[in-house]
Order: C-alpha cells, then structure tokens, then sequence
C-alpha cells in the first residue's frame, strides 16, 4: 500500500475521531475491505459512536439541546482555554477545528479569543505549556527532556528554544528541587 492511501486513511480515521467530538454520533466509516487493520480501527470508531448514541453523549464543550444557542463570548473563550490547559501535552487542533468543537465559526473564536484574552489561541496554548515546564522544573527532578515531553513540545531543541524566548534563562539554569526536598513535598508529584 502506498504512502497516499495510507494518508488518506489517516485523514479518515482523524474525520472519524473529530465527529465524534463534535457530537455526530450518526457518522460511519465506509470500510475499506482490501486493509485488515483500517477495517478493524474503523469497526472500533464505528462501536465506539453507536454506544456514545446510545448512552445520549453530549459534549462538554458545545452547549446542550436540539437548538444551538448562540455561546456568549466570554463562556466560548472560557471553555476553549479549559479545553486548552486540559490537553496541554496534546497537539493544538487547528482553529477551524477549535471552532468546529465549540460550535462557532474560526473568525467568531479568533476574535473573540483574542479580545478577550489579549494573545492568539497559539500563543495562550504555548505560554501555558512553558508555565507548566517551568513548575516541573521548579518542584520536581523529573529530567528536562522528560518535562518538555509531558508539556506538550515534540523536542527538546525546541522546548529549549521557547523556554529561552519566554523566560530569558535556558531550562537547565532554573533553580530545582533537590532530591530530598522533592520527596518531602506534596506539589512534587504535579507531573500527571
């Protein structure tokens, strides 16, 4: 199988796991009948929306009931950023995909986010993993590669970077808990 089935399977599968998240239970996956283990993924997400229907799941993030009202700015940029810090070693999801989770349109979120919260989507999502890593690295001896990890950065070399860019120190000049210090306290454990 070549590398552009494989993709678009890929991009399938992602469709597959989007709708669930916006709450469209009723979407299925066509299987492929020629790939074994996409047939088994797509069963899987298939299951996976027939039992979320069944139970009546409804998103969290997207307000209940047969007619969408219209979020108020302030609650859409509150549960974006409690999306946001609940998911900061993940990815960030595009903003069309952002808007397509909280029932909004990009522009309505972009704006909104950004008079609100006076930074961009990406920019509040990064400064928050940085703060995360700079508390990791404050109350815990996890190593620094380890941190950048758990914070969400591919990396190191880019943690690195960013963490530099922000705080003006590089990771390894922040001063750390020693060994004892963080067994004896309580916040040590904040890596999960």
């Amino acid at each position: 199988m070549d590398s552009q089935q494989n993709q678009q399977k890929i991009k399938i599968i992602y469709r597959m796991l989007l709708q669930i998240i916006n709450g469209n239970l009723s979407y299925r996956i066509p299987l492929s009948g020629d790939d074994k283990e996409f047939d088994e993924l797509a069963n899987l997400l298939n299951d996976v929306a027939s039992k979320l229907q069944e139970a009546k799941y409804d998103n969290p993030y997207i307000p209940s009931g047969k007619t969408k009202e219209v979020i108020e700015p302030v609650l859409l940029i509150q549960k974006v950023q409690d999306y946001i810090l609940n998911h900061l070693e993940e990815n960030l999801p595009s903003s069309k995909e952002l808007a397509q989770m909280f029932g909004t349109n990009e522009f309505t979120l972009k704006e909104s986010f950004r008079n609100l919260s006076r930074t961009s989507i990406y920019q509040f999502y990064n400064d928050e993993r940085l703060k995360k890593a700079h508390l990791l690295i404050e109350q815990t001896i996890i190593p620094l590669t380890k941190i950048a990890m758990l914070s969400g950065f591919n990396n190191y070399t880019n943690f690195f970077k960013a963490f530099k860019k922000k705080y003006n120190v590089s990771p390894g000049d922040v001063n750390r808990s020693t060994g004892q210090e963080a067994n004896n306290s309580e916040d040590s454990n904040i890596a999960n």
